[in-house]
């Protein structure tokens, strides 16, 4: 099948997970918004996140295999209200921390738009700063990571599959980090049946693996502004809800 005939590789938005009412995320979004009009990157949006800034630190054992949308102590946006989707999902781990399953959430969310508006999309988290202009998706079925620290400031090397940036060596089948990717209808798919047939299992970045997705990256469009750190503190409290800051 030639994918420039039956599909429309032009990027259709570039959304940014940002969570509503949070100051520091509203800063760092503001921050990744500027980057994006300065590259010239069209159609930004900011999209509201699922919120976990005011649950329980910890997944209640009660709340195992429920749909995410019964178990309440998950803010859901407005927007997503009502959503089937979003019930589609169980949860499948005890040892998840209710921010990383809300981040989880809001990339899940963006990846089933994807398929609904049926064009390639750019996710970025609210740490995300764009450098490079990213129009076109030129990778049928991949996942391309878009770029990190390690490699806008320090120099490491592009690499086509993972580990990217990444010195984890013991990580190195999966993303270095989800706070900028892009994706198309094909392999936004297959991410949502996953998540739907095996549930969360795990964080956003650490579904998001090379020996079950195709991953590439040929440039560096982006990176984490904050060095790869997490709002999620060693007692499992976070600033926000499990995206970087």
């Amino acid at each position: 099948m030639n994918y420039y005939n039956h599909y429309d590789i032009n990027v259709e938005g570039t959304y940014i997970i940002s969570i509503q009412g949070n100051k520091v995320s509203e800063k760092l979004t503001q921050q990744c918004l500027a980057s994006c009009e300065k590259v010239g990157q069209p159609n930004v949006r900011v999209f509201p996140a699922f919120d976990a800034t005011d649950s329980p630190v910890k997944i209640q054992d009660h709340d195992l295999g429920k749909p995410i949308g019964e178990m309440g102590t998950i803010k859901v946006p407005e927007m997503l209200k009502g959503q089937a989707f979003i019930n589609f999902l169980r949860l499948r781990r005890a040892d998840l921390l209710m921010t990383q399953i809300a981040c989880f959430l809001s990339h899940y969310s963006l990846w089933c738009m994807c398929l609904d508006k049926d064009q390639p999309i750019v996710i970025l988290e609210h740490d995300a700063i764009m450098v490079k202009q990213y129009l076109r998706h030129n990778y049928y079925n991949n996942i391309v990571y878009m770029g990190g620290i390690e490699q806008a400031e320090f120099g490491k090397l592009v690499y086509t599959v993972p580990p990217h940036a990444s010195d984890h060596k013991g990580l190195d089948r999966f993303i270095c980090r989800a706070h900028a990717y892009a994706i198309d209808p094909a392999i936004a798919k297959n991410l949502v049946s996953y998540s739907i047939n095996h549930g969360i299992i795990t964080t956003a970045d650490a579904i998001i693996r090379s020996d079950m997705f195709g991953i590439v990256q040929d440039d560096v469009y982006a990176y984490d502004s904050n060095h790869g750190l997490s709002t999620i503190t060693e007692d499992g409290r976070a600033v926000g809800h499990g995206h970087k800051e």
